[in-house]
């Protein structure tokens, strides 16, 4: 209704300049004519379609209240509000002769063919052939889709018999038809467009005869054509099962109910091939090529206005008549009970068949504006949520193990009628996704995994007329889907406005704060030309951001502590193939098309240049790493090589890591309660009392075969991936977090399940570079920058990375290891890594230390890991320093990106969050009890406030002053002075 609403003003106001000023409209007549323009615009221009029939009860009634003006007769949208599945159903696409006779239908796209040609057809009065005439209709053609539903574990599990029946009655379907057969498909194609016609000749007369006169300001008095059927003849004859608009609705429901084909479907078996070209014939009638030019025109005799109605009933009767079609369809589906079936499916899918049901809009060349928020979700199967039905345990236990699972499961399934509910619910959605996820019906998400938005954003480019303009809200998964080139690439060509939010503001109050979504404009394809803002928490910043002069502070994620809404002409990025190219130069590989390229996200234009500066650097790629993704949580852990029980292990042979177990640098950050009650029942480790020979407790133990567990573990060309040290990383990624790409190295021997990647290298001095480079604030930037829900290998190999040969590296390896190597599961590393270098470097500035960082021997002791909080703050802030001086980026830059683009760890270190990082005098980060007492008493602490025990027991007191740290500053001056020790490296 909104867009009724500004659709209406603008069409005022637009008139106003257009005939100002010879003609003006009175202030006090605005209203009304604004309600006309409303009521005009809503009856005769709006369509709508939800799968829900309360919903589309409700935008009826809705458009109705909005749109009463005086004097207008009762509305009606019965043709233009309809009750459907928009993403299932068929279309006017054609197969080839050829492509029947080699089977190609099975796996090829059909071709389109816009329906401008049968209104041209019926407007003209023409009796020439339409376009599709001669080729095949793809709804006539058996689907290897057919019987989706027998494709679910949970089938073969529940009704293997029925499977079997089902795949081999598929196989029948579609084996190849005899040239007698396809010359009856031709000819059913003929006669098909002989119907299409008929079906919207009756549905153009009924928009017609459903307008209302309704005088708009600034135009000639609306000539309408004058009432002859009223809306009880149209619904009459639209509903008529009959009539050439059912009969081809029956043939296009029963293709695309075959697809979800009931396997607890007892009374009716699915029909062959044969049986399906019977059923077709009967219901639409067929004729041969040779006859067609001579009934098409006896068809599209002149109608005039006062027999037009009752002429089309003569002429759809004469039509099927001639074509041998059955008298009455209700006796066709008596003799073939699988044809009832599929209408009972059909009426519960609602499939929407759009040029059929809303014919005369594409006869005008499709929707001229579509607006919408598609679901934002996928069509993934829950069976718990199915079992939940009999037993609401499987919504409340929490990770009970696989055998109780197992008697569970058993115990539910015997519960009265629970194994059908189980496949009905499964056939809905193995039967949804199948349908979307083919190629046949969506073309351009060849080879992804169905996402409904994505199908849709695909339909309305079909559905959109040759100046149509689309405005979607929907995810941005398809510009990061390293997969979805083929999308991603359609997209840019007709991509004319891009805004990407964050729902930080809780503009969606039932979406989840973190998660991100675009508002997108589309036009017709083109020419890559489009603006787009990233980083956005509400509308008024794009308006204001085109408003503004360019001057001031770029923005970031947050200002003054609170989310950055401040409007900036920065913001606004024009994207062109230009912009493409360096976005494939960060991101692909070198014969990726840019056009294919994924998307990277700026706040501002001044990070933007920093990554236009990675774009040419070496990759973490070209190294030749090799990666593990651990062990599936679920799957392996299903299949018995894990356990869920709490524990220290015996040795690292027996850790499996989780996520929360790492942080940057950090391979000892956390470890799970013994209560495990969720993900966040972990607690911090302390590592000024780390042990030696710590090794953290877990929440997975391994089980069963240890051989098998050994020998199914990620092995790289036989040589097993836990022999060596390697950099792990969380690999769900927290894109808005404090950091998004966590990581850090773990020993020889640890595994890890797949919440968590790792890749490892034979040299393990390349090891050090790249973990200090991975944990650097550059890195996570350029991850950042492309955002994902997961990191995976190919995010983590697009990371840029100095030259190894380059004087600082031996400082970076210093501060990484001293980072790292926390326990003396590391000692081998840190002796393989030593370089006497060692014991000359130092930090670049001391403010903040308390140790040396020179003062290290060549075998690994106590001493060596950093384990003050002040003391490995600062060797984060010098590998952030040195990586960026070696990659080429300016301080100014550096400082830029942390600002922008770190909104959260900028908040913890002005002192902000949950996670604030204030330290008291000994350079330890004060915990919240002392932070609250001083909150409320200043310095005026006493010993007790002062004092607190941490999570490991460990009792400190924490001296004043308490004071934060200025990274900014503390990055700029590590920076030059790196730069300064490198111009005395080159002079000498």
């Amino acid at each position: 209704m909104e867009a009724v609403n500004q659709l209406a003003q603008q069409y005022l106001e637009r008139k106003k300049a257009e005939l100002a000023p010879d003609v003006v409209l009175d202030p006090d007549d605005y209203p009304a004519e604004l309600q006309k323009a409303k009521a005009s615009i809503a009856l005769h221009q709006v369509y709508g379609v939800d799968l829900n029939a309360t919903a589309v009860d409700f935008a009826e009634i809705t458009l109705w209240l909005s749109s009463m003006a005086a004097g207008l007769q009762a509305p009606w949208f019965g043709l233009h509000l309809r009750r459907g599945n928009s993403l299932i159903g068929a279309r006017r696409a054609v197969y080839r002769r050829s492509q029947i006779m080699d089977k190609s239908w099975l796996t090829a796209p059909p071709t389109d063919v816009p329906l401008v040609d049968i209104a041209a057809r019926v407007q003209h009065d023409s009796g020439d052939l339409t376009d599709a005439a001669g080729r095949i209709p793809h709804w006539l053609m058996p689907a290897a889709g057919w019987g989706s539903t027998a494709e679910s574990k949970e089938a073969r599990s529940l009704a293997p018999e029925r499977v079997k029946e089902i795949k081999a009655w598929r196989r029948r379907a579609t084996s190849k038809p005899s040239k007698k057969e396809v010359d009856r498909l031709v000819d059913l194609g003929y006669q098909v467009e002989e119907l299409w016609t008929m079906a919207y000749r009756r549905l153009t007369i009924a928009e017609q005869q459903t307008r209302r006169q309704i005088s708009l300001w600034g135009q000639h008095p609306d000539d309408s054509p004058a009432r002859y059927v009223t809306r009880e003849q149209i619904e009459e004859s639209l509903a008529d099962p009959d009539g050439a608009y059912q009969r081809l609705r029956l043939i296009m429901d029963a293709w695309c109910a075959l697809w979800f084909w009931p396997l607890t479907e007892d009374d009716a078996t699915p029909p062959d091939l044969g049986e399906w070209l019977d059923v077709c014939e009967q219901i639409l009638g067929t004729q041969r090529e040779k006859s067609r030019t001579d009934v098409s025109r006896k068809n599209q005799e002149q109608l005039h206005p006062d027999n037009a109605w009752l002429a089309l009933a003569d002429q759809e009767s004469f039509e099927l008549y001639t074509a041998g079609a059955a008298d009455h369809v209700r006796e066709v589906v008596a003799e073939h009970p699988w044809l009832a079936v599929c209408q009972r499916i059909a009426h519960q899918q609602g499939f929407l068949h759009w040029q059929l049901d809303f014919a005369p809009v594409f006869g005008r060349g499709g929707f001229d504006l579509q607006l919408g928020n598609p679901p934002w979700v996928r069509p993934i199967l829950d069976v718990d949520a199915l079992l939940a039905e009999g037993d609401p345990w499987w919504m409340l236990a929490h990770k009970p193990s696989e055998s109780v699972r197992k008697e569970k499961r058993e115990a539910t399934l015997r519960l009265p009628g629970m194994v059908d509910e189980v496949l009905d619910g499964t056939g809905d959605i193995v039967g949804l996704a199948a349908y979307v996820g083919s190629s046949m019906n969506y073309p351009v998400l060849e080879g992804l995994q169905p996402d409904l938005y994505r199908c849709f954003m695909s339909q309305l480019w079909a559905h959109q007329s040759v100046l149509g303009i689309i405005s979607l809200v929907h995810p941005e998964t398809h510009f990061t889907d390293e997969k979805a080139g083929c999308l991603r690439e359609n997209a840019y060509l007709r991509l004319r406005r891009h805004w990407q939010f964050v729902n930080e503001l809780r503009m969606y109050p039932e979406v989840h704060h973190l998660v991100s979504y675009g508002i997108h404009v589309y036009g017709p394809s083109g020419d890559v030309a489009f603006d787009q803002a990233t980083a956005l928490y509400h509308p008024d910043t794009v308006v204001n951001s085109y408003r503004h002069n360019g001057d001031g502070e770029e923005p970031g994620f947050k200002y003054n502590g609170h989310w950055d809404t401040r409007p900036h002409r920065s913001r606004i990025q024009r994207v062109t193939d230009d912009t493409l190219t360096i976005w494939r130069d960060l991101l692909e590989s070198a014969t990726t098309p840019p056009r294919r390229s994924r998307m990277v996200y700026t706040v501002n234009r001044e990070v933007a240049d920093v990554l236009a500066r990675l774009a040419h650097a070496d990759r973490v790629g070209s190294l030749g790493m090799r990666f593990s993704p651990g062990w599936h949580e679920k799957n392996d852990r299903t299949k018995g090589y894990f356990v869920q029980r709490w524990g220290v292990p015996d040795s690292w042979d027996d850790v499996i890591l989780q996520g929360p177990h790492l942080h940057v640098a950090n391979p000892a950050y956390k470890q799970p309660n013994p209560t495990m009650k969720s993900n966040e029942d972990w607690s911090p480790i302390d590592l000024e009392h780390l042990a030696a020979d710590a090794i953290p407790a877990t929440a997975y133990k391994p089980a069963g075969d240890r051989a098998k567990y050994d020998r199914d573990y990620t092995h790289w060309d036989g040589d097993p991936a836990r022999d060596h040290y390697r950099i792990a990383w969380r690999a769900m990624a927290a894109n808005t977090g404090e950091r998004t790409l966590v990581s850090a190295i773990i020993p020889p021997g640890a595994s890890h399940i797949h919440g968590v990647f790792s890749g490892g290298l034979s040299e393990v001095d390349c090891i050090s570079v790249i973990g200090g480079v991975s944990q650097s604030l550059v890195s996570d930037f350029l991850i950042r920058s492309a955002p994902k829900a997961t990191i995976y290998q190919r995010a983590f190999e697009r990371l840029a990375i100095p030259p190894l040969d380059h004087p600082l590296v031996p400082a970076l390896i210093l501060r990484t290891l001293r980072l790292n190597c926390l326990t003396n599961a590391y000692a081998d590393l840190w002796a393989e890594c030593w370089d006497s270098v060692f014991e000359a470097d130092s930090w670049t500035f001391t403010d903040h230390t308390h140790i040396e960082l020179g003062d290290v021997t060549p075998d690994w002791s106590m001493g060596t890991p950093l384990r003050r909080d002040s003391d490995r703050r600062q060797a984060l802030v010098e590998i952030d320093a040195l990586v960026a001086l070696m990659l080429g980026i300016p301080a100014e830059e550096l400082c830029t990106v942390y600002r922008t683009q770190f909104a959260v760890l900028y908040g913890y270190d002005h002192g902000e969050g949950r996670g604030r990082y204030i330290f008291d005098a000994n350079g330890r980060v004060i915990p919240n009890t002392v932070y609250q007492a001083w909150r409320k008493k200043g310095d005026n602490l006493s010993w007790s406030d002062r004092t607190a025990t941490n999570a490991s027991g460990y009792e400190y007191t924490y001296e004043l002053p308490f004071t934060t740290y200025d990274r900014e500053e503390d990055m700029t001056r590590a920076y030059r002075e790196f730069e300064r020790r490198l111009a005395g490296m080159d002079r000498s």
